[in-house]
């Protein structure tokens, strides 16, 4: 199973197929894993999406307990190799710009250890990438976390679709 190929490509065309969509005209978004998922997605396929957000993604997995087991796993031991999955390595690398929302949980027991924000916010900031890292005081990882902030995400998603029709 090709996750990634699902993603950028399987999806898509299916959602095309069987919705009144605009064909093209696209945004992703993800919690966790699937935030990692997200942001990589958008990165490694510039003009595919207009825009992506993510709830608590991983955002350093070359650098995290939770990648290295995953990318030696999938990608072996050369970590070399593992960059092209990592979204703060992506965008240090020069990846295209695009609108990016993320909201982390001041409280979310994998922040510290797993998830690395900071280090993406940095390199964002460094390559002057449009984003906005919002830490949400008292939230933790949970679906409770997502819910209270997905109307926001979607809004961010609706504004950058919209202005491009």
């Amino acid at each position: 199973y090709q996750m990634y190929e699902y993603v950028t490509r399987e999806l898509p065309a299916l959602i095309e197929a069987k919705f009144p969509v605009i064909a093209g005209l696209r945004s992703v978004s993800g919690h966790s894993m699937g935030g990692h998922g997200a942001l990589i997605c958008a990165l490694k396929e510039p003009g595919m999406y207009r825009s992506v957000s993510a709830f608590a993604p991983i955002c350093h997995p070359t650098v995290s307990g939770w990648g290295e087991t995953c990318f030696s796993t999938y990608l072996g031991d050369d970590r070399n190799a593992w960059a092209a999955y990592d979204a703060t390595e992506l965008v240090r690398n020069g990846a295209a710009k695009l609108p990016i929302l993320i909201d982390q949980g001041t409280h979310d027991e994998f922040l510290a250890e797993q998830l690395f924000p900071q280090d993406f916010l940095v390199v964002c900031l460094e390559r002057d990438f449009p984003i906005s890292l919002r830490m949400q005081e008292g939230y933790d990882h949970s679906y409770h976390f997502i819910g209270t902030f997905i109307g926001e995400h979607l809004a961010m998603h609706a504004k950058t679709l919209y202005e491009v029709l």
